[in-house]
Formats: C-alpha cells, structure tokens, sequence
C-alpha cells in the first residue's frame, strides 16, 4: 500500500524553479532552432548568387584541398574519386599521410593514376609533439606552391558532392570571414546505434550559427591562405591535438566570422555500435573540454538543468498519478511542466530537421533521422550528460592507433603507439 506524503510547500517552489529554469533553456535553444532554419532558408535562397546563368560559381581563387589519410577506410576511395570531380576550375589536391608503408598510400596512388587533376602525395613521418593528423597537415601546407589562395581540408570518410567545394570557398569573397565550415550529419539508419549516434549529432548543429558559439568542423573547412597565415594557424597547431578547436579560437580571438555552409553538410552512413561511438562521443568530449572549455560548460549546463528539471517534473506528476503524495494538483502541475519541456525540446529537434531537409534528400535524410532527433530528445540529453561526465575522468584517450594525453590546448602528449589492431577511429 503507498504511503502517502504531504509535500512541504518549500518543494513546489524549488520545482516551480528547475521547471522555470528548464522553460526558459527550452526558449532559448528553441530560439536557436528558430534562427537555424532561417539562416538555411536564406542561404538556400542567395545560393543562386553565388553562380552565373552557366552554373559556374563565380569566386574561383585557386585552392588546394588536403585530406589526410590513415589506413583505408570503408569509404575512402567514393571519398577520393569525389575530389576529381569537382565543380571547379583550378584546385589541386594534395593527400598526407604518416608514411608510404601506410596502406591508403598504395591505394590512392592507383585510384588517381589516371588523374588530369594534379595530386600529389606527402610523407609526414611520425608526430612527436602533436596529433598525428595535424602533423600531417602541416606537412601538406608546407609544401603548397605560392601561387595558392585557399586552403580546403577534408576528413578521409567525408564523401562531398560535386559542387561542395565552390559552396565551400564562396564565403571567403567576404573579407570579413576568416573561416566557411561544414559539418557531418550522421544517418539514422542501420540500426539502434546508429540512431543514437544521430540524434546525439543533431545536437550541436543549431549552435554553429550561433555568433558566440559558432565553430569550425575541420573535416569541410576552407581558409584564405592570407587569412592562416596572418593568424598563425600553423603556430597554433604544433604541439596541438585538435586542428578544428584551434582554427576555431583563431577565429574568435581575431574578430573574424567563422561561415556555416548548408551545403557543405557531409552525410556519413557508416554504421557503429554503441561501444565504438562511445569511445568516439567521449573523445570528441575531452577534447571539447580541454580545447573549448566555454562550449563543454555550456553544454553541460545545458543538459544538468535538462535532465534534472524534466526528471523533478516528471516524478512530480507519476508521485501525484500513483497517490505516494497527498496534492492531487501537484500530479498536473507536473504533467504540465513536462509536456511543456517535452514540446518545447521536440519542437526545436522539428525545425531542425525541416533546415537539414532543405539541403539533404533520401537516403543522407530519411524518416528514422526525424523520429531519433524529433522523438530522441529526451535519450540525447541524458545520453549527452553521461558523456559529459565520463569527459571529466581523464584527458587520455585512443586515436587511430596513439595513446594521447591532452595537456592544454596548446600541449598534447604522446603516450604510447598501439598494433593496427587496436585502431579506434
């Protein structure tokens, strides 16, 4: 039989509070949603601008797009033959890998024999004092030819479409923006963790066009050479791990607009499980937290009052539905503030996938996206505040078969080198 309570009425109040504070998170991230679909709607309509009658982008400086490589993966040649055919008049791209025993050395040299495109290969050698995938790069900028105005990176498993890279670089005819960046939508299908992944994901893509939260994604960026050079990109990356966080505080400390481009959303269909995205998520975390401190405690506060104030008013309604308190409104008064949280989280998810259905189409975007983000909500936050926490843990972590320590932004050690077995992505 339920004991019934009778709540001091202290604890309404501080309900009434976690459920306020959540409303008014709920607000201000819906505003954010808000905004999202408005800047993908108003990009999508200048898109035109940015091309003539011909369908030639009309800013074409000559670029040199870099894309690091370690080991071959699932879909790295679709990755490769996606770069010799761009939309675009005079790029070269340049691959840079650790060394010619690498496998994706052999393989991208057959893929691109046949190339008219020139391409090149760059041997980086071993990284001592940073990540091995900035070593890469900067290595591969080293060797770029003067005549060269913008620098393109690329991640190994983003497939681009063929107009990715005019899209990309049109931005930088504004003097004003330092940085245009992409980001990865992963799908929701093929499974369980491949849905949690994708909401998990969704997340952080309204923050990018947010003035003060806005960050560069270096797996689809593009830099004016002018533009890294005076801010010293290649300075900041030597003894750094994280090459997007770097680009990223770059931007923000030299007053310069870091570009989100619709278009260059990459889709990523690979599938995981949910071990291999853990040791991924948390990862990502760790960096965020050490590179991004701001960002991390953002997020963190984010999903803390999230969690917290939806779960108080939540038991408050089932407390009421199965009469362990004495207060019969007090049941409602719950259900309210949760429906309320609920709408409000699932209304934002709902704008967001209305802007990513404006640049995406079947199979990058399908109905499992919209149910995991839209219906995930709640999973996501709490998904989300469980990785924040294990972030605080530790500063190690495995990356492409090294055992790294973060430091600071600026120091990164290198702890030890694993067998090609223990590679975690």
């Amino acid at each position: 039989m339920p004991i019934n309570i009778e709540l001091p009425v202290a604890v309404y109040y501080f309900i009434a509070f976690l459920w306020g504070l959540t409303v008014l998170q709920g607000m201000f991230l819906l505003r954010g949603g808000v905004r999202f679909l408005q800047y993908v709607r108003r990009t999508i309509r200048e898109a035109d601008q940015v091309r003539d009658a011909t369908g030639r982008f009309r800013y074409q400086p000559r670029a040199t797009v870099i894309l690091p490589c370690c080991g071959v993966d699932e879909k790295l040649h679709k990755t490769v033959e996606s770069l010799s055919q761009q939309n675009f008049d005079d790029y070269e791209v340049i691959f840079t890998l650790e060394s010619n025993t690498d496998p994706a050395y052999a393989a991208v040299e057959e893929w691109t024999k046949n190339w008219v495109r020139p391409r090149r290969m760059v041997v980086a050698g071993l990284a001592e004092r940073c990540g091995q995938k900035i070593h890469n790069l900067l290595a591969a900028v080293a060797t770029v030819s003067p005549d060269r105005e913008v620098f393109v990176f690329l991640d190994s498993d983003a497939i681009p479409h063929k107009d990715w890279l005019g899209f990309l670089v049109a931005p930088l005819r504004d003097q004003k923006v330092g940085a245009a960046t992409g980001f990865r939508w992963y799908s929701a299908a093929g499974g369980w963790a491949n849905g949690i992944r994708s909401c998990w994901n969704a997340g952080s893509l309204t923050l990018i066009t947010d003035e003060n939260m806005s960050f560069v994604w270096g797996g689809s960026t593009a830099i004016r050479r002018e533009t890294f050079e005076r801010v010293d990109i290649a300075g900041k990356w030597q003894n750094a791990l994280s090459d997007d966080y770097q680009v990223t505080r770059a931007m923000h400390e030299s007053g310069m607009t870091i570009r989100f481009v619709p278009q260059a959303l990459i889709p990523s269909h690979e599938s995981t499980t949910f071990a291999p995205f853990w040791t991924f998520a948390r990862r990502q975390l760790v960096i965020t937290r050490v590179c991004g401190p701001t960002l991390w405690r953002f997020a963190f506060i984010l999903c803390m009052n999230f969690v917290i104030g939806g779960t108080a008013v939540a038991l408050l309604f089932f407390a009421g539905l199965f009469g362990w308190i004495l207060a019969p409104t007090a049941m409602w008064y719950g259900l309210a503030g949760w429906v309320v949280v609920m709408g409000i989280s699932c209304l934002n998810a709902l704008l967001r996938q209305l802007a990513i259905r404006l640049v995406l189409r079947p199979p990058d975007v399908t109905w499992r996206d919209f149910v995991w983000d839209v219906g995930g909500v709640n999973l996501s936050g709490m998904l989300h505040l469980g990785l924040l926490v294990s972030s605080m843990t530790s500063r190690r972590f495995v990356w492409r078969n090294t055992v790294y320590e973060l430091v600071s932004p600026d120091e990164t050690r290198i702890l030890a080198r694993l067998g090609k077995n223990s590679q975690a992505s």
